[in-house]
């Protein structure tokens, strides 16, 4: 049998660090995302004594553009869009299409059509949000959808085209809970955090210890001084 001995500090040191292994090693199979086709646990019941276990197999609902095709299958009407407008988000080489009612918030159209933008103030100020509409750079969340301009006879209308810059779409798919990144942040902050609380408290035992002995050294000259008093009232 191999037995560690750690004196002092070091051993309750060491006893938080593997605790809080094991914290993270659990949470990071608890927060794992499933694969999908597996089966996930959902209900347990217990009949005639026998603990049973309810199974049921994962499976990706089908959207309403699955079943009837998307926009320009089946027009915006039959998905249920509404509006005037039709509205275009670029990013790199993928196009999303939607319809907007003029005056309607851009943030609200794209999160209608499922385009990420990320934000952050949404007063307008940080600039986070913004995207490029006819070479301009505007702010997502202080931009409302304008009036579709006059098309030719039998053309159709020009759609509002919106171009958010390539990398959004990547910064939303790492924002998951978990990742290998996170862990390993996680298990480095959680080592220095104990490292500066091992050396907070040395610290403060130190402060402390000079403070009782500044206390004791007071203590002394206080009974010095009473002493002295009391042998002059005796001569």
């Amino acid at each position: 049998q191999l037995h560690l001995i750690v004196i002092g500090p070091g051993r309750r040191l060491l006893q938080q660090f593997f605790s809080m292994l094991l914290v993270l090693l659990a949470s990071a199979v608890a927060f794992a995302p499933a694969r999908p086709g597996t089966a996930v646990v959902v209900a347990k019941n217990t009949i005639g004594g026998v603990r049973t276990v309810s199974m049921k197999t994962w499976s990706r609902r089908k959207t309403l553009a699955d079943q009837i095709g998307g926009v320009e299958e089946a027009g915006a009407q039959n998905v249920g869009l509404v509006g005037t407008v039709p509205v275009e988000f670029c990013e790199g080489e993928v196009t999303l299409r939607t319809m907007a009612i003029p005056g309607q918030p851009l943030s609200e159209v794209a999160s209608q059509a499922g385009q990420f933008i990320p934000y952050k103030c949404r007063k307008g100020q940080c600039g986070t949000c913004q995207v490029r509409v006819d070479g301009q750079w505007i702010k997502t969340c202080q931009t409302r959808v304008p009036p579709a301009g006059p098309a030719a006879k039998g053309a159709e209308v020009e759609p509002f085209r919106v171009e958010v810059r390539a990398g959004s779409a990547a910064i939303k798919a790492s924002s998951r809970f978990f990742s290998l990144r996170s862990f390993v942040s996680g298990f480095r902050n959680n080592l220095l955090g104990m490292v500066g609380f091992v050396r907070e408290r040395r610290r403060a035992r130190r402060e402390f210890q000079e403070r009782i002995a500044e206390e004791d050294r007071i203590k002394e000259l206080a009974a010095a001084k009473r002493a002295q008093r009391q042998a002059m009232g005796g001569n």
